[in-house]
């Protein structure tokens, strides 16, 4: 009797297996930006002037993010890896230090280092500085892609703000591109009593005897709690209710004699996702601060240069995420074999990646162009009195889509590995999701966004300024009827949609606005991805966008028309294949 070889790793099925999974995670080495020939096109259609310059750049962190960040995220994710707070000193003296594991401090050296913080500091740079952090949020919330953009938020609102004596050295080390001697940024506004109602702040902002303002109260949600400087809501005038009576505070976690400034962390709170980046519980007692500008301008300071900020790097946030789970979901669904050939055979997978694809180009598509405007407006170009409002609605819009949809895209390529998927070690596509629904709350829900957009409608006639800027821009392109006609038949509903809405009662806009919000998205998402697609047409002669925005008109404007036919399978599979 012979008995059996029991080395189980030398069983010819389990040898192949291996190898094919061996292939595959190879495969997650490649240059995530030279992977990506639509990104690529994306930015010479934005940058033709500086296009080898950022190309090249572009193309070098792209192999840093695939080949050396991804592998120091995951190692700092580890449950035992995550930072914790030391209240006290080896003596008893209160520290408060957040100590984190080396590899966090490794990737903030490779993401500060590209120098993305000096890119957005400069007026007309951001689409440029965002272009780097889509390719570091492949890697998900790494536990800097937060911080960057308070860091980013500060930068901005330091650059409207009059000087003050340590101004200077503020702006020189939050761009200083190394991590181990920079500054990066925080912004605390939620109380525990308030969420997003930033009206019922109740952090107090008071002058002392000496006139030197300072804040006293806790802050409820804090991320980034190790940062240097913080930028915090509180309430300057008791006396004044709802947020016309928050200022806008920046506090410096050091006094200027270099001794620690007057507060203290609670707690770490321990989240869902973005774990790496500490988040925790603050206590101002008497803390030192600067007004930023004119207290009684505080709030607009914050939702024009802080949350709008903020929104727009979200965006880019979830769309690198969710670009990254299809990335992975492509190459392991070319890898895994099945009933005798690899599932990325079945029309099914296609099916389920050409959507993601899909949806996922147009969103990028749409954040590319509505940051190029805010680009343009920050340089004086784009100086029409309605700008500001119309980015204002692009930005909340771009921000409720891609919440929307990239948490399901990060969902369904989990599906395509199977029980593979839900596996933390197996690759990073847990930890994507569990980000993307953190990303999907941070800097409002959408119901806040809605509820945002219904105001601005009310207030300001936002959907006038909107349907006048979608109308100029298809008159510019009349005569590719196959492309404009499925938007122009979208905007006819979207017109009665809002008439109706505005003879409706207050209670039942707060329902309408819900189909109103997706349907603006929807249009801008699409004609931004035909721009696009035409421009990649005649420059590259190919039609991997237009193939994309195709599919987007029956997933999203012509589902009636869908059918299961040869030309369907063949459009999914060209859409997957290029």
């Amino acid at each position: 009797m012979t008995i059996p070889n029991t080395n189980t790793t030398t069983r010819k099925g389990h040898l192949a297996g291996r190898a094919a999974l061996g292939g595959w995670s190879k495969s997650l080495q490649k240059n995530i930006y030279t992977l990506n020939p639509d990104f690529q096109h994306s930015i010479h259609y934005y940058f033709t002037k500086d296009w080898h310059r950022i190309h090249q750049e572009l193309e070098h962190f792209g192999e840093l993010v695939a080949c050396t960040l991804d592998a120091l995220v995951a190692e700092n994710d580890n449950s035992h890896n995550l930072p914790r707070l030391d209240a006290y000193d080896s003596i008893g003296n209160r520290c408060d230090e957040i100590v984190h594991h080396s590899t966090y401090m490794q990737a903030g050296n490779l993401i500060y280092g590209s120098k993305m913080m000096e890119k957005v500091s400069q007026p007309g740079m951001m689409l440029e500085s965002l272009a780097l952090f889509f390719l570091s949020s492949h890697a998900g919330e790494a536990g800097h892609n937060c911080p960057l953009a308070c860091t980013a938020g500060i930068l901005r609102v330091l650059r409207n703000v009059p000087d003050f004596p340590e101004k200077s050295l503020f702006l020189e080390k939050l761009i200083d591109p190394s991590y181990e001697t920079n500054f990066t940024g925080a912004q605390f506004v939620t109380e525990i009593q308030g969420g997003s109602d930033v009206g019922l702040n109740d952090t107090l902002a008071y002058r002392d005897s000496e006139g030197q303002w300072r804040v006293q109260g806790e802050k409820w949600f804090c991320s980034n709690a190790n940062a240097e400087l913080f930028l915090i809501t509180a309430r300057f005038d008791e006396s004044v209710s709802g947020t016309k009576g928050v200022g806008l505070f920046l506090v410096p976690i050091k006094l200027p004699n270099g001794q620690k400034n007057h507060y203290s962390l609670r707690r770490l709170k321990e989240k869902l996702g973005t774990r790496t980046m500490a988040t925790g519980e603050v206590d101002f007692h008497d803390s030192y601060v600067y007004p930023m500008g004119k207290v009684e301008d505080g709030f607009k300071m914050l939702m024009d240069n802080v949350i709008h900020l903020s929104r727009i790097y979200n965006t880019f946030a979830t769309l690198g995420a969710g670009r990254r789970a299809y990335q992975i979901a492509l190459e392991y669904v070319k890898h895994r074999i099945a009933f005798g050939q690899t599932i990325f055979n079945y029309p099914l997978v296609k099916e389920n990646l050409a959507r993601i694809k899909t949806e996922n180009s147009a969103m990028l598509a749409s954040i590319m162009a509505t940051t190029r405007m805010q680009d343009q407006y920050d340089c004086g170009e784009y100086l029409q009195p309605e700008t500001p409002l119309l980015l204002r609605l692009l930005a909340n819009l771009n921000k409720y889509i891609s919440a929307l949809w990239s948490v399901d895209h990060v969902h369904h390529s989990i599906d395509m590995l199977g029980g593979n998927g839900t596996i933390e070690n197996f690759s990073s596509l847990p930890r994507l999701l569990r980000d993307s629904i953190v990303f999907e709350n941070w800097e409002g829900t959408h119901n806040t966004l809605r509820m945002q957009i219904l105001r601005d409608i009310l207030k300001y006639k936002i959907d006038d300024i909107y349907l006048d800027y979608v109308d100029q821009k298809i008159v510019k392109i009349l005569g590719e009827e196959e492309w404009i006609q499925p938007i122009q038949n979208k905007l006819k509903t979207l017109r009665q949609q809002l008439i109706d809405f505005k003879v409706s009662s207050s209670e039942v806009q707060s329902l309408q606005i819900k189909a109103i919000v997706h349907q603006m998205a929807l249009v801008y998402c699409s004609l931004s991805l035909f721009l696009e697609g035409v421009h990649q047409k005649e420059t590259t002669n190919t039609t991997s966008k237009l193939d994309c925005l195709r599919y987007f008109y029956l997933l999203h404007f012509q589902r009636d028309k869908i059918v299961y036919d040869e030309r369907y399978i063949n459009l999914i599979a060209k859409i997957v294949e290029s």
